[in-house]
């Protein structure tokens, strides 16, 4: 395992490939640091964005507000604490996803478990279940494989299918729109306050577990439940069954209770897993800095030794120059030195030397005006 950091990140960040199973996280700070198997980051400079690969697992922090596209990442990914626009293209196992502000996927192979968006989410295909919590904005998804929870939708819904049940638990306001399509039964939690009318394919059974007025259109095509004063419009595209139960009942919660603990069993393992790979690797990387530390402390010992000896010479020359007065030279009885040979070329400092005094300001050991002293030292070094 290998750690790389960058820091003063300003540029959006691009996983452009992981090849093993990836955690990313938002942190409140400027940095980008990767932990993993053979990661790399590349960046092209102006606004272009950082772009990260790694060839097996990986652990990726970045700072919050950056806007994220993860490419594609070949096992599982958790996903959480980003303030910025987060797009994920392809996962090719579980994506867990929460706290976040505006989400666009493209992708799951496996589940997806979402909580708590600040904005919009969009999503296009979910091969497996689908659990989404408490979203500010509107939700839209194309297609799930499996069953579908949903819960806490603030803004418009959409789902044009899902393979399996669809357990919806929102409240239905007048100015949203609300189109659902499954392949099994559609089961929805009714609030008290709740004013909506279910528009119904003719074919399609229902059960009712409140009170509601049923009525049929006029050409026969469609089926009308509606439910207080019916000012939100609820319309079913597929499905077997469609249940409306009020909140005393305890189906949905069970249902969606149960949905949400087999997912977050398949994937409770991941961080663990991580975890164990990257155990030890903070305190590998901590003993690394103590080496640069030291070394750092050597280095701003060498340049006080330059320092005093640039003293000495200067004091030398002083008392051997040459004074001019009324165009005679005067000399104070010394004999001239001999021309010193000319330097060798100072060596450059190293990229490595100056990610040590960074993460040293960082960490706190020595100030800003310590590290610009330094870094001078060491570009006059011998």
């Amino acid at each position: 395992m290998k750690r790389i950091e960058g820091v003063n990140i300003h540029a959006p960040v691009v996983v452009q490939a992981v090849s093993g199973d990836l955690i990313l996280r938002g942190r409140e700070s400027t940095a980008l640091m990767i932990d993993g198997d053979a990661p790399q980051i590349e960046y092209l400079g102006g606004s272009q964005p950082y772009l990260v690969r790694c060839n097996g697992d990986c652990r990726l922090t970045v700072p919050p507000k950056m806007n994220v596209v993860i490419q594609h990442v070949a096992g599982d990914a958790r996903v959480a604490d980003l303030a910025g626009m987060t797009e994920i293209q392809n996962i090719g196992g579980d994506l867990t996803i929460g706290h976040v502000r505006d989400v666009v996927i493209d992708n799951v192979g496996g589940d997806l478990r979402l909580k708590w968006a600040d904005q919009d989410v969009r999503i296009k295909n979910i091969g497996g279940d689908a659990t989404l919590r408490e979203i500010c904005g509107s939700l839209t998804i194309a297609n799930v494989g499996a069953d579908v929870y949903i819960r806490g939708v603030d803004g418009n819904c959409t789902v044009e299918h899902s393979g399996d049940d669809l357990v919806l638990n929102i409240a239905f306001h007048p100015d949203h729109e609300y189109r659902f399509g499954a392949g099994g039964d559609i089961l929805c939690r009714i609030q008290p306050e709740t004013d909506a009318r279910f528009v119904l394919p003719p074919d399609m059974r229902y059960e009712l577990d409140i009170e509601a007025n049923i009525t049929e259109t006029e050409s026969g095509e469609q089926t009308v439940i509606v439910v207080g004063e019916g000012r939100a419009t609820v319309t079913l595209t597929a499905g077997r069954e469609l249940r409306l139960i009020g909140e005393a009942e305890d189906y949905v919660f069970n249902l969606g209770a149960q949905i949400e603990e087999e997912l977050e069993a398949r994937l409770s393992s991941l961080e663990e897993k991580l975890s164990r790979q990257f155990e030890g690797l903070d305190e590998r990387i901590q003993a690394h800095t103590e080496q640069f530390a030291e070394k750092a402390a050597r280095f701003a010992s060498r340049a006080e030794r330059q320092a005093e000896r640039a003293r000495r010479s200067l004091e030398r020359k002083m008392k051997s120059r040459k004074r001019e007065f009324g165009g005679v030279r005067f000399t104070w009885g010394f004999p001239p030195e001999p021309p010193q040979p000319p330097r060798p070329p100072a060596e450059p400092v190293s990229e490595e030397e100056r990610l040590m005094i960074l993460r040293m300001v960082q960490d706190k050991k020595i100030t800003i005006e310590e590290a610009e002293r330094l870094l001078a030292a060491l570009e006059r070094r011998e």
